[in-house]
């Protein structure tokens, strides 16, 4: 067991749900590129992109990230029943991720307090 009880479940149970804050933040960039391409597309030119498309951007970052904290409904909405293969796999790959990083940090800290 590493300092002050830190074994990798432990550590696991502390830094899991980053998660779900990786995927708001993904499911957020998504939805601000796309609302950001399809109002360069309907604009004639730059100048009308930035007189008409510039607030409306800024209002629908605002509601984008509102959506991007219940990623899960815009996933099913968007994918349907295909979300949940996604973010199964997503998910999966995270816990390896997580698993081979916490893995790491538990070795670096026995080998630095010699246990």
């Amino acid at each position: 067991m590493a300092e002050g009880g830190l074994t990798t479940g432990a550590l696991w149970r502390r830094t899991g749900k980053g998660f779900y804050a990786l995927m708001a933040v993904g499911t957020f960039v998504y939805l601000d590129v796309t609302d950001l391409l399809s109002g360069i597309g309907a604009a004639a030119s730059v100048r009308d992109f930035l007189v008409s498309e510039l607030l409306t951007f800024l209002i629908d970052t605002a509601v984008n990230f509102f959506w991007a904290m219940f990623w899960p409904v815009v996933w099913l909405r968007q994918m349907g029943v295909t979300a949940l293969y996604w973010a199964g796999g997503g998910y999966a790959v995270w816990v390896v991720f997580l698993a081979v990083a916490l893995d790491r940090r538990e070795k670096a800290l026995r080998q630095e307090l010699d246990i």
